[in-house]
């Protein structure tokens, strides 16, 4: 690795810069790759949030690799150096760039940097997805709307990016293996060694939301990556992610992002 990496300013991304809007301290923008194209090692001033429309890359940091894909929501947390490479034919990244002055004005804290490293369930692409509807649609109440949406990617829980029992890393890691699996609050308990009472009385505290609306999200977060990479039918891809069809489908799909699953795919 360099020993030397770039620090990116605000709004500064690999890429041509197709797009750019600026809500107060939140700067989102879409991104276009040439095919094969390379980035330096770079690092980025502030926290910032991608969501890859199409096409992808091979992301190097220390450590590893990882090959992101369309479909994928990532972090990337201040002063973390890594490298993009290989980009595909057609790639499309859509960002939000949050800068200090958007923590200290809404009173919160910098996600962690161990979001940056795939933790199951952290990353919320639903709300990625409502927030990048806005910066399309770009009225005169966009504004507001954006820094509501940013508040609550950033803090969906009470206790998101705080302390919080091991359980609720094991059941992230249940419900994300098991989604598609028939579960209960007793299956649930027996697997973590906890009453069902437990679970039902803190599980929102922890996730902002039931087990059930959970695990839907976990099921629209599977459908968006099959939207963007798959060409199958939304028919066929509603009920490859467990939806009983494809009505509920897009009620679920629309409520928890903004946008219809047609009008997503067309973007």
């Amino acid at each position: 690795m360099t020993h030397h990496p770039i620090p990116f300013e605000k709004g500064t991304y690999v890429g041509t810069k197709v797009k750019e809007r600026v809500f107060d301290a939140v700067f989102t923008s879409e991104t276009a790759f040439a095919a094969n194209m390379s980035s330096e090692w770079h690092y980025h001033l502030h926290p910032h949030f991608s969501h890859i429309l199409a096409g992808g890359s091979k992301e190097i940091r220390k450590g590893g690799a990882d090959r992101q894909f369309a479909g994928a929501g990532l972090y990337y947390h201040p002063g973390i150096p890594h490298q993009n490479v290989d980009y595909q034919e057609g790639t499309r990244i859509f960002n939000i760039e949050l800068r200090e002055d958007f923590f200290k004005s809404h009173g919160l804290p910098e996600p962690p940097a161990d979001l940056m490293f795939g933790q199951s369930g952290q990353l919320n692409t639903g709300g990625l997805l409502r927030i990048m509807k806005e910066h399309y649609l770009n009225d005169r109440d966009s504004g507001i709307a954006v820094a509501q949406l940013c508040t609550a990617l950033l803090q969906p829980g009470d206790d998101t990016f705080r302390w919080f029992p091991e359980w609720v890393t094991k059941i992230k890691t249940i419900l994300y293996d098991s989604w598609n699996s028939p579960l209960s609050l007793p299956l649930l308990a027996a697997e973590l060694g906890l009453h069902p009472v437990t679970i039902s009385k803190y599980f929102s505290k922890y996730f902002g939301c039931s087990a059930g609306e959970y695990l839907r999200k976990i099921k629209v977060e599977k459908a968006i990556s099959l939207i963007r990479t798959d060409r199958h039918s939304l028919t066929a891809i509603a009920y490859e992610c467990g939806f009983t069809d494809q009505a509920h489908f897009t009620k679920t799909f629309q409520r928890l992002t903004g946008l219809l699953p047609l009008q997503y795919r067309k973007i």
